[in-house]
């Protein structure tokens, strides 16, 4: 769907260069939307041809977050939603909650604490297990010696994880006691605290959601077939897929955040009991909304209705046949240099966003200045450079 001219003014803050966020503009420019980026410089969410406009902010955490509360209080600035794009970003100015500028747009009631249930694993993990959510069995554990005692009651393998963290980076599988005090160590951020769950051996994957104030609206669900660059980071390769569990489970988590905006779920197939059980929340766009052509979904109409004041729920179709599975780009891309792999070098393109060809070009600049084997990369910067 393409819109006849912008009737939504929408703000996208954006702190890192997450990949994925970088083709979200389109999905909001087609939903009839102006998009005003507050960003650092030198994103490759810059690039995107559905920015129409773009504020410079500081690369330093707080410091955006002072810089946007300062430009949000200037006379007339006035938006139809603003969606904070990555987590480190959001637990930043989360870090202000209970102050009045961000009354009226921050994703969750930022007076309650919701927010400790939407930014920290462990306190969502609780939150959702005494609402009955199907979740894995897990303990919040302080210290080692707590952590121990709940891998010995539940045996190995299983996953071990920090409250916080995003993209896998604060997760571990520790599958003998060998690997635990290492995996603890890799993970304590300074207080002891962390989470022992009980593994499920099943395919993982993930639901992209939007939520109208605590509704789902519009989802689909993919399994995730590939992760780079470890087993347990994001995924590059998804597989379309449709579970009775999904629709309860993502009107379970709603009702528990009343998030508005667009969010993920995680959760892992217990193939076995053919069910899907809870894993974490990720209050934040993911990657994958693109794609929802595949679905039978449509994202940009259900968040325009939602700016528009109406409710239009998308159901995604059952899935017929063989599912869609699709090498995302440019995850995929990066996947296939770094491992000499050529299959899903060659099957990414078909995911480029060639709509969008500036963001096709800082992708592929990643590629020379990132991904390349060293004498390669210093040679594309001086190249670059020129």
């Amino acid at each position: 769907m393409q819109a006849s001219g912008p009737e939504f003014e929408v703000l996208l803050v954006v702190g890192i260069d997450a990949v994925g966020i970088a083709r979200f503009p389109r999905l909001l420019h087609e939903a009839g939307c102006r998009v005003t980026l507050f960003a650092p410089p030198r994103l490759a969410v810059v690039r995107s041809r559905y920015v129409a406009s773009h504020v410079a902010a500081s690369a330093e955490p707080e410091a955006l977050a002072v810089q946007l509360k300062a430009f949000l209080a200037e006379p007339g600035r006035a938006f139809h939603h603003i969606v904070i794009g990555d987590e480190p970003t959001l637990a930043t100015i989360a870090s202000h909650r209970g102050e009045a500028w961000l009354d009226g747009w921050f994703p969750v009631d930022h007076r309650s604490h919701v927010v400790e249930k939407m930014l920290s694993k462990s306190a969502f993990q609780q939150a959702a297990a005494a609402a009955g959510l199907n979740m894995p069995r897990c303990e919040i554990c302080h210290g080692f010696h707590e952590v121990e005692a709940a891998v010995q009651d539940m045996g190995y393998p299983d996953m071990l994880k920090s409250p916080h963290g995003c993209s896998g980076s604060g997760v571990r599988k520790v599958s003998c006691y060998p690997e635990l005090r290492p995996a603890f160590e890799a993970l304590d951020e300074g207080d002891g605290v962390e989470i022992v769950q009980q593994f499920l051996d099943g395919p993982v994957g993930s639901t992209d959601v939007l939520f109208d104030h605590g509704t789902p609206v519009c989802w689909q669900s993919w399994y995730s077939r590939l992760c780079w660059p470890t087993p347990l980071a994001s995924s590059c390769a998804r597989e379309l897929m449709h579970h009775r569990d999904v629709e309860p489970m993502v009107v379970g988590v709603g009702r528990l955040t009343g998030f508005h905006g667009f969010a993920g779920v995680d959760w892992i197939h217990d193939t076995a009991k053919d069910r899907l059980f809870l894993i974490e929340f990720n209050p934040r766009p993911t990657p994958s909304y693109h794609l929802d052509a595949q679905s039978g979904v449509s994202f940009a109409r259900a968040f325009g209705a939602m700016l528009a004041g109406g409710r239009q729920i998308f159901h995604p179709a059952p899935v017929e046949r063989a599912a869609p599975f699709v090498y995302l780009f440019p995850q995929s891309l990066y996947r296939a240099i770094s491992e000499r792999e050529s299959g899903s070098f060659f099957r990414c393109w078909a995911d480029a966003p060639w709509s969008d060809p500036w963001l096709v070009a800082a992708y592929l600049r990643r590629v020379l200045t990132h991904y390349l084997p060293m004498r390669w990369r210093k040679a594309a910067k001086r190249l670059l450079g020129r």
